[in-house]
């Protein structure tokens, strides 16, 4: 069996699809989703659809948190909410927000420096990059002084999580950063534990233009 981390889709259901028909996945494999399926993609149901069938393990995304508690104020989210089927609206809903074994911790967006996830509050887990002196909590580089969460992090377990895709790749063991911006037009990147392998699908276009945006 391989365990095989994809990181951000984003309704990128192409560039999902030919992944995992590039690294043949079957029912063999635990394939575990980093959160963010939705928005500013093309198809954001399809991508859900594809998730929840094939059984894929899938965290909970900031994107799919602000989708179940806001869809009713955000034009675009109450749009999502009128397309996406009740089944996926509820899979969604169930999201966990983290995924952990005696072989590596899952994570949509990273960690509170000494913190483990059940320690931490939903909003740290699903939105954090940075790190303040004096480790305050910052969802973005805002400061110079800033350091990204990963520097703080002295555990052995491997960590991986998405969430940054100005960052972009970040293969810095023990932590691995999947959000390589394929929405953005780059690519969708998986990880697999076992023999420590990274694939790579480039994006077919740029979907989403605006990389400075809150994401």
């Amino acid at each position: 069996m391989r365990t095989i981390f994809i990181g951000d889709v984003h309704g990128c259901s192409t560039e999902l699809k030919e992944m995992i028909r590039t690294l043949e996945i079957s029912s063999h494999d635990r394939v575990i989703m980093l959160g963010d399926l939705i928005n500013r993609g093309p198809d954001s149901v399809g991508v859900v659809e594809i998730v929840r069938e094939r059984k894929f393990e899938c965290l909970m995304g900031n994107h799919e948190f602000e989708y179940l508690h806001h869809y009713r104020e955000i034009p675009a989210l109450k749009k999502l909410r009128e397309k996406m089927p009740a089944k996926l609206h509820d899979w969604i809903a169930q999201r966990p927000l983290w995924i952990e074994s005696d072989a590596f911790l899952a994570v949509h967006a990273g960690l509170f420096p000494g913190k483990h996830p059940s320690e931490t509050p939903e909003e740290i887990v699903l939105n954090i990059r940075t790190v303040a002196p004096e480790h305050g909590f910052q969802s973005e580089l805002s400061s110079p002084m800033n350091k990204p969460w990963h520097h703080f992090y002295t555990g052995i377990k491997p960590v991986f999580y998405g969430h940054w895709a100005r960052q972009g790749l970040a293969i810095n063991p023990p932590t691995y950063g999947l959000d390589s911006g394929c929405v953005y037009g780059r690519a969708l990147s998986a990880f697999i534990l076992e023999s420590k392998e990274l694939v790579q699908i480039p994006a077919r276009e740029q979907y989403y233009k605006k990389l400075t945006d809150p994401v």
